[in-house]
């Protein structure tokens, strides 16, 4: 036997060390639950199991993106409920003024309530917030870009392709001018029993009573004419504007542009006429503007225009509208109006790149909705705003709609999602958890073999010693 290498203490020293580090790293996954502790105990599984819990952690997360998306919607959805009740008021309103029996008095009360309403909804347009985000300014549907600062977009589908859209203005919109006779009065002059009589302005009429001055007189033709989107000015001899007492003749305007906007003026009593120039009065009708399509450009050939005054509204095949305002183009000018993405809302609703829901929601101002210049203060005008009002209704359930369908999109992805991210995590599971039964077992084994090592180290180590016992001997 040799004394200076005792070989049977280093054997049983590797084998005690070997079996302890199995120990320690039994005792580890028993501990922590997990089979992969560290790379060594399994690189390939390791591997596979990093990159499901990156997918597991990214669906989980993408989920969370699901809710939050619909509670955008549901925050948007609100909002448009509250449009739509004012809409519908609105409507009901129209309704009340289009009868006769109320007087102009009456209806410019619901005229005055109508245009508070209108001031809602323009409000909630741009204040109506997710996360300090607005989602009813425009801002979350298509923009655009113009090359021509007299056209503006004032809205587009989600069919409208990304690219450019060429159009020339051939013929600019202009408003309905009315230019009376030459004025007889001074605005002091009192209303003699034979220049009373009526003054009627677009079917309204105005009563001129004895005894009161011509200026009170004007007054209540610059306040109805106000209703009616009229813009009435006392100009001079060379056409400037200036005050009544210096006046020569009545400049009548109509605010809104377009051949649909008529100025009409008369008066029953003919020294009446005289007086305010009706009689002499000369008119010049606004015109639509006139547009041609560059059909090289992003238009196709079946595309249709309707023009109302500086509103420009075309329409294609599925689903394709764009609405622009040339009001302030000028006759054969051309302009290039670029769409550009930048404007959804995009939810990541998957782990990976790309997968996407983009929501699109368009602006519902009242210039969006077109009920800016609703007008009740006349029959006419009353019934106009009626079919204004159907047609806001309409675009604001059809914005709802396509809202609700979001919605049922991300309840789906979210349901998705989480099936999903369970099945990965109990995939990921076998590969990553300890089977605890079994890890026990082997525990058990190690903890016997460390306490035979140690008692066989001991056995070695002490073998020396009974040489040493001999040669004494």
């Amino acid at each position: 036997m040799k004394i200076n290498t005792n070989v049977t203490a280093m054997r049983a020293n590797l084998n005690l060390n070997t079996v302890q580090d199995r120990l320690a790293s039994s005792t580890q996954k028993l501990s922590s639950g997990y089979r992969i502790t560290k790379a060594a105990d399994d690189a390939a599984g390791m591997a596979i199991s990093r990159k499901m819990r990156a997918q597991i952690r990214g669906l989980a997360r993408a989920s969370k993106n699901g809710s939050d998306g619909i509670s955008f919607i549901q925050t948007t959805e609100g909002a448009l409920s509250e449009v739509e009740s004012m809409l519908q008021r609105c409507r009901e309103l129209s309704v009340q003024a289009a009868s006769d029996t109320y007087g102009i008095d009456d209806k410019k009360t619901i005229q005055d309530e109508i245009d508070e309403l209108r001031g809602e909804i323009d409000r909630l347009s741009q204040q109506t917030e997710y996360n300090t985000m607005s989602v009813l300014d425009g801002s979350c549907c298509r923009q655009s870009s113009s090359t021509n600062v007299g056209v503006k977009l004032i809205s587009a589908s989600d069919d409208v392709s990304l690219t450019t859209y060429k159009l020339t203005v051939d013929t600019q919109a202009t408003q309905t001018t009315a230019t009376s006779g030459t004025l007889t009065f001074a605005p002091g002059d009192v209303v003699t029993e034979k220049e009373t009589g009526i003054i009627q302005i677009n079917g309204e009429s105005i009563i001129v009573k004895e005894g009161e001055t011509y200026e009170e007189v004007f007054s209540q033709i610059r306040d109805y004419c106000e209703m009616m989107n009229i813009d009435v000015a006392p100009v001079d001899g060379t056409g400037a504007e200036c005050d009544l007492a210096n006046a020569t003749s009545l400049n009548f305007t109509s605010v809104l542009y377009g051949a649909s906007y008529d100025i009409e003026i008369t008066a029953d009593n003919p020294e009446l006429a005289t007086k305010f120039g009706v009689d002499g009065l000369t008119k010049v009708v606004g015109k639509d503007a006139t547009v041609t399509l560059d059909t090289a450009s992003g238009f196709s050939n079946t595309a249709t225009v309707f023009v109302d005054g500086g509103r420009v509204e075309i329409t294609d095949r599925n689903g394709f509208s764009m609405i622009l305002d040339v009001s302030e183009a000028e006759a054969n000018s051309e302009a290039e109006v670029t769409m550009l993405d930048a404007g959804y809302i995009s939810i990541q609703i998957g782990a990976n790149e790309g997968q996407t829901i983009d929501i699109s929601i368009p602006s519902i101002s009242c210039d969006a909705l077109d009920i800016s210049n609703v007008n009740v203060c006349t029959s006419k005008g009353a019934a106009k705003a009626i079919s204004a009002f159907d047609d806001a209704i309409q675009n604001i359930s059809a914005i709802r709609s396509k809202l609700g369908a979001y919605q049922n999109r991300l309840d789906s992805s979210v349901s998705s999602l989480d099936t999903t991210t369970q099945n990965l995590t109990e995939a990921c599971s076998r590969i990553e958890d300890v089977d605890m039964s079994e890890e026990m077992t082997q525990y058990t084994q190690y903890s016997v073999l460390v306490q035979a090592g140690t008692s066989m180290l001991a056995q070695a180590n002490n073998q020396p010693q009974t040489i040493l016992q001999l040669l004494q001997g």
